[in-house]
């Protein structure tokens, strides 16, 4: 069988999906993916996915241009009408979309997934209206839409993108390999650092963050607040560069850049992992930070608090408050060390239950088999 598996990154398909892909592969499939092209993980294929192809599908991730987006679409088509894959894989907007519904006229059977509400869904205007229209129509031509959590599959049916028996849940989100990140228990007796791993947006609570580090410093000014991830230039919400290093200046948070060693960071005496997003699919860096047994402190929204056990492995906050954020901060610092190894155990364990990487394999077996058997 000929697999497809299209993204807008490439990163994105070697970052959440490789150990998916090189299961395919594994199992005698040709697997190709489509991608717009980045010289720092194009090199990285043959090594992490050894036996597949890649074509560039140049694209932008953000924004709608009628005919830069005729143009991707057309770009699909010829892809498929030369390569006539079996099955496509289809992850974010615009290959949710162009990709979707190229394959759909070629004939091929087609899988989207929708990892969360983007800012498509999010925000009000003309355009986004259009834009949504326009999903609604890819999305109901494809043969499975794969959700990652309940909030979001009730979303998709009511809202007419999806019917209910073509959608699938992930319960297990996209899964991670456990064994690559590895648990390691620490003494919790270092300062404690507060830890948000994510990229630099304002939906993913970054100004909360500043703020609730500014309140905990009033009182306790040893307590350290760091933020890893990239700077993003396309996101409509992103933080400027500016800002950022503005709030670094006065001392409440430290930015330590964007970085592929996630481990290096999170496995240190006394990092709790922290994310106040507004919405997510099923975030990918709690699950890691589960596996290695971090303690979290997250949003009680879809997609962030299945992570967290409340006050057994970490804390659930209310979105788009900081003083909430504040108040799980100082629960935390009032714990002993033996209390705070508890948290560590407990979110490990749930990483075993929930979130490894073979669940979802299995799921996307029987994906695979019920959309070629029909």
């Amino acid at each position: 069988m000929k697999i497809v598996f299209s993204d807008n990154r490439l990163g994105g398909l070697l970052g959440f999906r490789v150990d998916v892909i090189r299961h395919f592969i594994e199992q005698g499939n040709e697997v190709i993916l489509l991608a717009p092209k980045a010289r720092s993980q194009w090199d990285k294929v043959g090594t992490m996915v050894a036996g597949c192809r890649v074509i560039e599908v140049p694209m932008s991730p953000h924004g709608m241009n009628p005919i830069k987006d005729f143009g991707l679409f057309v770009k699909y088509l010829k892809v498929y009408r030369k390569e006539r894959p079996d099955l496509v894989f289809n992850y974010t907007i615009k290959p949710n979309i162009y990709s979707c519904l190229a394959a759909r006229l070629c004939g091929v059977k087609v899988i989207d997934m929708l990892a969360g509400l983007g800012y498509i869904f999010t925000e009000g205007g003309i355009t986004k209206s259009i834009g949504r229209a326009i999903y609604r129509f890819s999305l109901r031509r494809a043969h499975r839409v794969m959700v990652l959590n309940r909030d979001n599959r009730d979303f998709v049916v009511k809202g007419g993108y999806a019917l209910r028996e073509r959608t699938v849940m992930l319960p297990c989100g996209e899964g991670i390999n456990l064994d690559a990140y590895p648990y390691r228990e620490e003494p919790f007796e270092a300062p404690v650092r507060f830890l948000m791993i994510a990229r630099v947006l304002y939906d993913k609570g970054y100004r909360e963050f500043v703020e609730a580090a500014k309140t905990i410093h009033k009182s306790r000014p040893d307590v350290i607040f760091e933020l890893l991830g990239p700077l993003d230039t396309d996101s409509p919400t992103r933080v400027l560069p500016e800002e950022v290093e503005q709030d670094v200046k006065s001392g409440h948070i430290r930015y330590l850049g964007f970085s592929n060693n996630v481990p290096d960071y999170v496995l240190r005496d006394g990092v709790v992992v922290v994310l106040p997003s507004y919405g997510e699919g099923l975030n990918r860096s709690l699950m890691e930070a589960c596996s290695m047994g971090r303690p979290i402190i997250t949003s009680d929204i879809a997609g962030c608090k299945e992570m967290v056990e409340d006050g057994r492995s970490g804390y659930l906050v209310a979105p788009y408050d900081s003083q909430s954020l504040a108040s799980a901060f100082d629960r935390f610092l009032k714990l002993t060390p033996e209390e705070r190894r508890q948290m560590s155990r407990r979110s490990h364990q749930l990483a075993i239950e929930r979130f490894d990487i073979r669940l979802a394999i299995d799921i996307y077996e029987q994906i695979v088999e019920q959309v070629m058997k029909n």
